[in-house]
């Protein structure tokens, strides 16, 4: 098989894979919910992606926002600007001063290529052929771009996390796909547990 061909986008906090072909799939790895945050009160939120590059935060900042029912969410950069993210009091005094009683604040915490071993192995001709194959020639590998993000839903009005989930995507094909994937999951989870009505 021959193997996909892929370049790297490296930005100071996110690196998004650019494949020739497949198709990104992004699944929720774990989450957490505060018991008591069930049905939460938050009817506008504030949707973060902490990252140096503008440009990057604005678009998965609208992909996410865009995704997210049951309460008014917002790109923070419509509030923010493209300001520094460093100086927390100042986010917190603006979001709390724009009405925000929520913020979802998303980051990505990893990137690694995953391979996987490709062909069948449940018979000897199957396993030598597979064998020696991935010696001579590594086409037989496949190689997926895996891409981890943190999610975390705060109340600013009781300043506690009340949500928390993990997601992994594999093979983002774009920048926007990889966040709108990620905030379609995100949202999901949401409506599952019940935090946002």
């Amino acid at each position: 098989m021959v193997t996909k061909a892929k370049t790297l986008l490296a930005t100071a906090g996110l690196v998004i894979a650019t494949l020739a072909n497949g198709c990104a799939t992004t699944e929720m790895t774990s989450t957490w919910t505060d018991p008591s945050a069930k049905g939460a009160a938050m009817s506008k939120i504030a949707v973060v992606c902490i990252t140096k590059d503008p440009g990057l935060r604005r678009m998965a900042e609208d992909a996410t926002a865009a995704q997210m029912a049951g309460a008014q969410a917002v790109p923070s950069y419509q509030i923010l600007g493209d300001a520094s993210l460093k100086d927390r009091a100042a986010v917190k005094d603006k979001l709390k001063a724009a009405g925000f009683n929520g913020v979802l604040v998303m980051r990505v915490t990893g990137v690694n290529e995953q391979v996987t071993a490709m062909g069948p192995y449940d018979t000897f001709d199957g396993y030598w052929d597979y064998g020696v194959g991935a010696v001579y020639a590594p086409g037989y590998l496949e190689t997926d771009t895996v891409v981890h993000v943190v999610s975390n839903l705060y109340s600013l009005d009781q300043n506690k996390l009340v949500w928390s989930g993990t997601s992994k995507t594999f093979d983002p094909s774009s920048a926007k796909q990889f966040m709108t994937d990620v905030g379609q999951a995100v949202a999901k989870s949401l409506q599952k547990e019940r935090i946002v009505l």
